[in-house]
């Protein structure tokens, strides 16, 4: 796609905005090291101040409550700083200003290349013709969210046989009855659940896709670039560009986006998860770090050391950016054709302020950079454990697997159909240096 001077003035303009951005914070630090180094100590204070109080009793919360003192000691002393010093004032109102300037540059140019790369893909004629395209939408899913914008209308006037679930339907019978009476490609408006049931069925039939985002969390949407907020827009998909994804199989059950044991899977296996959330989980962590809870039995193998306990495995589909405090849980690339493990051996204060320090200042570049914290890729990963059973989150359900469990990656299994500009990439850190290179990118090109 070729770039117009309109395009290419204003990716110069973000760049600039960046630039000055990056000159006017390295001369306010260089000239404030001593507060900067106190405002740098002041947010991972009253977050390992919260971790303690949310997850400890007697002695560790009142620890964590003096660390809060601490951290909200700082924050005054930053307060009385920035009332007391005009400098600061200008400075900080400069940069605010200058914020919102790139930012909606940034924003502009985003959603501009996203609808000239929709238009370039029609010119070439990548659109698919589907004769009986089929859509499921659950209607509770994600608070009603898909009938909220009119989806059951808007994807029948594009001729989209459409079925609205009712309560103790089965996505996956459904599916099953669609393909039987002759639908050609398989839409899903729901939570991954939803979504993965429907893959199962598209998968054995190789039949093609296409997810709207109407889940709560849209996991698996998000990371094919799809945006709950424009769920509309997903209907493109019936018209789209065939894309090919990677999926995963635990026990026959298809994988979407991971599979997690230990902490997690104890936590959604407590009956009271779903209406207490929070205080399930709280009391799990306080278990584990009061010694009360013993480290769960799980029993894998890396590089050629055995372990039998840990506190949490993560096993995802393709990569995810895991310690990155700013796109923790993406996946920039969905057909990479393997599994990423994380696994956390032991839990304990020590480790949550080394995690939080690398999360405040980069990403886990290597399974040495953290002391029981390991993380590797490979096409498929086996836990097993002292019972015949175990407790598993597949892609945020329970689920219960008999003993040992493997998890194996299915590459470009899934044929997905997406809007004619393609999958877009989840949206980045802002100020990611990625982005510079990409605004530079957009201002050379001719």
């Amino acid at each position: 796609m070729r770039t117009n001077l309109k395009w290419r003035l204003a990716a110069l303009v973000a760049l600039f905005a960046y630039l000055v951005l990056a000159v006017i914070v390295v001369w306010w630090l260089a000239h404030n090291i001593l507060f900067a180094l106190v405002m740098g100590l002041t947010i991972p204070c009253l977050v390992y101040a919260a971790w303690l109080v949310a997850t400890g009793s007697h002695g560790r919360l009142r620890k964590g409550y003096i660390v809060a003192g601490v951290g909200l000691v700082l924050f005054s002393i930053e307060l009385v700083y920035f009332v007391h010093n005009n400098n600061a004032i200008r400075a900080l109102l400069g940069l605010a200003a200058l914020t919102c300037v790139y930012l909606a540059l940034l924003s502009g140019l985003r959603k501009q290349y996203w609808a000239r790369a929709r238009r370039h893909g029609e010119a070439i004629g990548q659109i698919s013709q589907f004769t009986h395209p089929f859509l499921i939408i659950n209607p509770k899913s994600g608070n009603g969210r898909a009938l909220k914008a009119g989806i059951p209308e808007r994807a029948r006037a594009m001729g989209v046989s459409v079925l609205v679930t009712q309560k103790g339907d089965d996505v996956e019978s459904l599916a099953r009855r669609a393909v039987a009476q002759g639908a050609d490609v398989l839409g899903i408006s729901g939570g991954d659940g939803s979504i993965g049931a429907l893959a199962k069925v598209a998968i054995e039939h190789n039949l093609p896709m296409v997810v709207l985002p109407g889940g709560t969390r849209c996991h698996f949407a998000r990371d094919i670039g799809l945006e709950p907020k424009r769920i509309a827009d997903a209907l493109n998909g019936f018209t789209g560009v065939e894309r090919r994804v990677d999926v995963a199989t635990i026990n026959g059950r298809i994988v979407l986006n991971n599979v997690s044991f230990g902490l997690y899977a104890d936590i959604i296996d407590n009956p009271n998860y779903r209406q207490h959330k929070r205080e399930v989980s709280r009391r799990v962590l306080r278990d584990l770090l009061s010694g009360t809870k013993s480290t769960y039995p799980l029993r894998f193998r890396y590089k050629g050391q055995q372990f039998s306990k840990a506190v949490q495995v993560l096993v995802g589909v393709n990569r995810y950016t895991t310690l990155d405090i700013f796109e923790m849980g993406h996946r920039n690339c969905m057909d990479e054709g393997v599994l990423q493990v994380t696994a956390i051996t032991r839990l304990t204060d020590s480790l949550f302020a080394r995690l939080l320090t690398v999360m405040s200042i980069g990403r886990l570049r290597s399974s040495n950079a953290l002391q029981d914290v390991y993380e590797w890729v490979t096409p498929a990963f086996t836990v097993g454990a002292p019972k015949h059973t175990i407790v598993a989150g597949v892609d945020g359900e329970r689920e219960e697997y008999k003993t040992p469990v493997t998890i194996r990656v299915m590459p470009s299994a899934l044929t997905v159909y997406v809007p004619a500009e393609g999958v877009r990439s989840r949206r980045k850190n802002p100020f990611d240096l990625t982005i510079v290179r990409e605004l530079w990118q957009a201002v050379a090109h001719k």
